[in-house]
């Protein structure tokens, strides 16, 4: 079973994430983000983590060195990939750098941006879920999305609490997010407010770059990889908020803040959930990223779907193996967490993701060796011709050999 994936059925199930994953006698419960791994780290390392990141992947560009064991022909080569990298973060800076923390700030406001006046909270008479659907996910794929589900909002999967300074050290500085009878969300000194009729998460899949994700199990091109599919998120969130505000409905753009996205993405039939703490999905495996818009368009949800990926990993362990840090467990699932990054209740593997930063930080580079690892990740590219191998696959970037 370790080895090459074998394509199965894929069945539709009628349950949740929370059914799924839920063990007997175990409540799950909202999660706080200021018990997110970038926060514990920060607070550990006494200066934002994302500041000595950058201090080690600067250090390294002289020594022509791209990352952890990834070498290349001289510092303007090193140079050239930082450079690339930078542009690449662009759009995922300007959209609010990877959204926990950033809720109803910036590109990620609650409220229109370029909504012209008279369709703001004015939708059509007698929607048609039906066609709704369809419409909000069509915009969807022409936004840039490469997959799209709609799930029924299950309020578990919202956090509990944003953490205004999820990167930095010090005391967090947070506020609840709530749910109250309201027509429009809104934001106070000490809460988020989502409007109670908000029951729909229109859920998106962007896929990362394969070859990128290759290079090295972190090098500065894995960055660029993961960078792009965040850039792409965040354009893709906020023109989808934009669209479907215009049709005269609430949305709610969040990347990877609001709430948890890898449920969220369950429930919206767009994958499972692997050994690797990530959604595997039919098409891209673990190499993606997963966008999400909360809304009160009424919509036609998703199910859930099985396609073999936890039979399948509980016995492959190629991602643990791969893992150079242990972050990722051998053993059997578990509703209790190694460290309190973990949400406890599920019943899942649960990653150690103090160590997996840690090692992202070390290497000044994002690590992608479980993802690229994974064989739902290899298998695609394993039966399709070259013609149909990833829409946006580009040729390695300067001196790289492959």
């Amino acid at each position: 079973m370790a080895g090459r994936h074998v394509a199965r059925p894929v069945v539709k199930l009628g349950l949740g994430a929370e059914e799924i994953y839920g063990a007997k006698g175990r409540e799950i419960k909202r999660f706080p983000e200021k018990k997110m791994a970038f926060k514990k780290v920060s607070e550990e390392l006494g200066r934002p983590w994302f500041e000595v990141w950058s201090r080690n992947m600067l250090s390294q560009y002289r020594e022509s060195r791209i990352g952890k064991d990834v070498s290349v022909s001289s510092p303007l080569e090193a140079r050239s990939h930082i450079a690339l990298w930078v542009g690449a973060a662009t759009w995922n800076r300007l959209t609010q750098p990877y959204g926990e923390g950033h809720e109803n700030m910036g590109f990620l406001s609650w409220t229109p941006l370029n909504v012209p006046p008279p369709f703001r909270g004015s939708p059509e008479p007698d929607p048609d879920p039906e066609a709704l659907t369809q419409k909000v996910k069509q915009m969807a794929r022409f936004l840039g999305a490469n997959r799209v589900g709609i799930a029924k909002l299950n309020r578990k999967w919202i956090f509990e609490e944003t953490c205004r300074n999820i990167y930095s050290p010090g005391e967090p500085k947070t506020k609840k997010i709530v749910f109250r009878e309201m027509d429009a969300p809104e934001e106070t000194e000490t809460e988020l407010v989502i409007p109670d009729k908000v029951r729909f998460a229109v859920v998106t899949i962007f896929d990362l770059n394969r070859v990128l994700t290759r290079i090295g199990s972190a090098s500065i091109d894995t960055s660029v990889a993961t960078n792009i599919g965040y850039s792409r998120m965040g354009l893709g969130d906020v023109a989808l908020a934009e669209a479907i505000r215009t049709l005269g409905y609430t949305a709610i753009p969040c990347k990877n803040g609001v709430g948890l996205s890898i449920p969220m993405a369950i429930d919206a039939g767009l994958g499972q959930l692997g050994r690797n703490g990530l959604l595997i999905t039919p098409d891209f495996g673990a190499s993606v990223r997963i966008g999400k818009v909360l809304t009160d368009m009424p919509l036609i949800p998703d199910k859930p779907i099985d396609f073999g990926v936890t039979e399948f990993c509980e016995s492959c362990m190629r991602c643990a193996k791969t893992c150079e840090v242990e972050a990722i467990s051998f053993g059997e699932k578990t509703c209790d967490p190694p460290l309190e990054t973990g949400n406890p209740g599920a019943l899942k593997w649960y990653v150690n993701g103090k160590a997996c930063l840690n090692y992202w930080i070390e290497s000044g580079a994002s690590c992608t060796a479980c993802q690229a690892a994974c064989p739902f990740t290899q298998s695609r590219y394993e039966t399709l011709p070259p013609s149909a191998v990833w829409e946006t696959e580009v040729s390695l970037p300067f001196g790289i050999e492959g």
